[in-house]
C-alpha cells in the first residue's frame, strides 16, 4: 500500500473513534447543568436592629459634619513660624532627654523654610530625603504656608550639629531649632 493512503486511513480511524467517544457526551446534555459544590454556608439574615443602628450612626456622623463639630475635634493646633532658636529645657543638661511639665520628652527639630507654594516645600523635602535627612512637611491653613522640617532628635547637641551641617551644605543661615511636639 502506498504511504499516503496508509496515513489517510489512520487519520480517518482516529477521527471516527474521537467522534464515537465525544458524540454521546455532547448529545447527552446532562453535564452542562453541573453545579460546583461549596462548603461555604449561606449568609445569615441580618437582624433588623443592626440596620437601624447603622442608619442611626450615619445620621449622627452627618449631623456632626454639618454642625462643624467633627472638624473642631480634628483641628491641628496652629504653630508659629520660627524666627529664632527655641531655648534649651530649664534646669538640666541639654544633652539629656528630660520630661516637661506635661510628662512629654523634649525633642528638637529644625525648620528650614515656610513656603506658600506646596510644590516648592515638597521639592525641598524630597531633596533633603535624597541626601539622607529625616525631612517632613507640615501644612498650616491659617497662614496658608507649608513648612519644611528636619528631625526630630532627642538630644539638643545632635540637632545643633545638624543645624551647623545644614547651614554649610545649603548655604542658608535662617535654619532655626524648634521644640518638636508630636501631633495627637
Amino acid at each position: 500500500m502506498e504511504q499516503h493512503l496508509k496515513k489517510r486511513i489512520l487519520g480517518a480511524f482516529v477521527t471516527v473513534v474521537a467522534v464515537a467517544i465525544a458524540l454521546p457526551i455532547v448529545l447527552d446534555g446532562s453535564r452542562s447543568q453541573l453545579a460546583l459544590q461549596s462548603d461555604i454556608p449561606p449568609m445569615p439574615d441580618m437582624p433588623e436592629w443592626s440596620r437601624v443602628e447603622d442608619e442611626r450612626r450615619v445620621r449622627i456622623e452627618l449631623e456632626q459634619l454639618a454642625s462643624g463639630e467633627a472638624a473642631a475635634q480634628i483641628a491641628v493646633p496652629e504653630t508659629d513660624v520660627v524666627e529664632q532658636n527655641d531655648p534649651a529645657p530649664p534646669r538640666g543638661q541639654s544633652d539629656r532627654t528630660e520630661l516637661d511639665s506635661n510628662q512629654l520628652p523634649y525633642a528638637w527639630t529644625l525648620q528650614l523654610g515656610a513656603f506658600s507654594e506646596q510644590k516648592n516645600a515638597f521639592a525641598l523635602r524630597d531633596q533633603l530625603r535624597a541626601k539622607g535627612y529625616k525631612a517632613y512637611t507640615q501644612e498650616f491653613t491659617g497662614d496658608k504656608l507649608t513648612r519644611v522640617y528636619v528631625g526630630p532628635e532627642l538630644q539638643r547637641s545632635q540637632i545643633e550639629s545638624l543645624q551647623k551641617q545644614l547651614r554649610k551644605e545649603l548655604k542658608q543661615q535662617d535654619i532655626h531649632i524648634k521644640r518638636y511636639r508630636a501631633e495627637s
